[in-house]
């Protein structure tokens, strides 16, 4: 018999423990319902017991929790799940159990507990964190809201959260145009504030406020802001921290005129930037002090303009004006001054037998040069080819200076010297001044002799003439300081030396100016 009664006690209790673990709690799911947070606790941890015990309250029926701070909770089961909602109000020090359309306020002992448990914390946060928000032309934006927040818990001991309040602003909201107005705004002013702006994760512009970080922004384009403000503990205050809102910019600054050239004399290359054009915008420019048709082309997320000032051009102040279409065909002009300033050119006097003079300077060879030279100095690589400062392509003394003015044989030729002569002895060898494309390779022309001319992209193309061996071929990649050729005499020619001549396509410029570095 005590065998039988032994038996069925065993029965008896593996049915009660298998009964009471499938009503059992295996988890509790806590959700934030003001932030989207979540967190879980096992179902026999100490703060499940006391979920367990706050969502048996019967005191009384509460009609007025919408306005305060509430959790979801989601008590799992092993094959089900109940469902609650539990507030919380911090000035009353009382919490509520909300279920099936009934509210119910929880007894203070176990409301106590809930409020020291950490995975309720944010109920401090929302209480005691000053509002913050961005002010986009009188209208409220809610950025993300990283916040390290220290406060007085219930039982007056101070407590740390660290947090994110997700925001809802997307990527295009925030966009800054000439017209635009962007600022933090906060409840309480901070007593510290430093806003920190990136672009493509690199550090780029800080300030104190807005405005100073995001003035300095003179290239368009999408910028990450973060802006962190710190508040002290002072006296009377029972919490502090930091919060730090982020967000992007989509940054559309007005299209801007920068002349970089600050040597403008006639002759010299005349370079002009243009800032912060939309993509769809086609743009020309015009200015008196240029007479030839100029180009654009992009280098470093600008627009470039290089342009040779007219040799004739006359001191003075001149506008670059800048027309810009849109691609709806909207249209608008910027401009920008700069002064060309006087220059004296020397005049110098030779003198050539009859038959060099007759041979060298009659129509065909007028015709040869451009037939054969000139074409070759048409078309330009869009991209920068040169690197850095162009050196000499050859050392010796100068003999005839750009843009002299010349007598031969007493009559002033046509044209102003277009580039300079270096006499050096025949057979010296000749250097590249940088990095390029040979357009043009070819001996025995009557004026420029053996010539040379090699393109550096973005319009600017170097020329040598009277070369005594050619050292290159048509459509050769060439770098600074390689043989291009060697110092000779031929055609209209004194004596061994080397015309080297600087030219935005077919207009030739100062070729010192070149030699000092342009754009880099």
């Amino acid at each position: 018999m005590k065998k039988v009664y032994l038996i069925a006690l065993l029965i008896f209790t593996i049915v009660f423990a298998s009964c009471s673990m499938a009503g059992g709690v295996s988890e509790i799911e806590i959700i934030n319902l003001k932030n989207g947070e979540k967190t879980s606790v096992s179902g026999d941890s100490e703060i499940a017991k006391t979920i367990l015990k706050a969502v048996k309250s019967k005191d009384k029926d509460y009609d007025e929790a919408e306005d305060l701070i509430s959790y979801e909770l989601i008590i799992n089961k092993a094959s089900d799940a109940d469902y609650y909602n539990i507030h919380f109000d911090l000035n009353n020090k009382e919490a509520y159990i909300s279920h099936d359309e009934s509210t119910y306020k929880i007894d203070d002992k176990t409301a106590s507990e809930l409020f020291l448990d950490e995975n309720f914390a944010y109920t401090y946060i929302a209480s005691t964190l000053y509002d913050s928000f961005l002010d986009y032309n009188e209208s409220r934006l809610n950025p993300n809201i990283k916040y390290n927040w220290t406060y007085k818990n219930i039982d007056g001991v101070f407590a740390k959260k660290e947090g994110e309040i997700k925001g809802d602003i997307n990527t295009n909201s925030v966009k800054i145009g000439p017209n635009d107005q962007l600022d933090i705004a906060y409840e309480k002013v901070p007593d510290s504030q430093v806003v920190r702006v990136y672009s493509q994760g690199n550090l780029i512009s800080t300030g104190t406020d807005i405005q100073s970080a995001v003035s300095s922004l003179t290239a368009d384009g999408e910028y990450t802001v973060e802006s962190h403000a710190q508040w002290l503990l002072k006296e009377g205050l029972e919490f502090y921290g930091s919060q730090t809102l982020s967000f992007t910019v989509d940054v559309d600054n007005p299209a801007s005129i920068e002349i970089v050239t600050k040597e403008n004399y006639p002759g010299n290359i005349l370079l002009v930037y243009i800032r912060n054009l939309n993509g769809d915008e086609k743009l020309s420019l015009s200015t008196e002090a240029v007479k030839t048709e100029t180009e654009m082309y992009s280098y470093k997320e600008k627009s470039v303009f290089i342009c040779p000032i007219d040799l004739y051009a006359q001191p003075g102040e001149y506008d670059v004006n800048v027309d810009i279409v849109g691609e709806e065909g909207d249209a608008y002009t910027i401009s920008k001054s700069f002064t060309v300033k006087n220059k004296s050119f020397k005049t110098q006097y030779l003198t050539v037998s009859d038959d060099m003079n007759d041979t060298n300077n009659n129509d065909t060879a007028i015709y040869e040069f451009s037939q054969l030279v000139k074409p070759a100095r048409t078309e330009s690589a869009s991209e920068k080819l040169w690197e850095g400062t162009f050196i000499m392509p050859v050392e010796g003394e100068l003999t005839t200076d750009f843009a002299e003015i010349r007598f031969v044989n007493n009559e002033q030729s046509s044209s102003r010297h277009s580039g300079i002569d270096i006499a050096a002895p025949l057979g010296t060898e000749v250097k590249a001044p940088n990095s390029g494309i040979v357009t043009f390779a070819m001996e025995g022309l009557l004026s420029p002799g053996n010539t040379v001319v090699i393109d550096h992209g973005m319009g600017i193309f170097t020329s040598y003439y009277h070369f005594d061996t050619i050292a290159v071929k048509k459509g050769q990649k060439v770098s600074k300081g390689d043989i291009i050729g060697t110092v000779g005499t031929t055609g209209f020619s004194t004596g061994p030396h080397l015309h080297y001549a600087v030219s935005i396509y077919n207009t030739y410029v100062n070729p010192y100016q070149v030699l000092s570095g342009i754009i880099d």
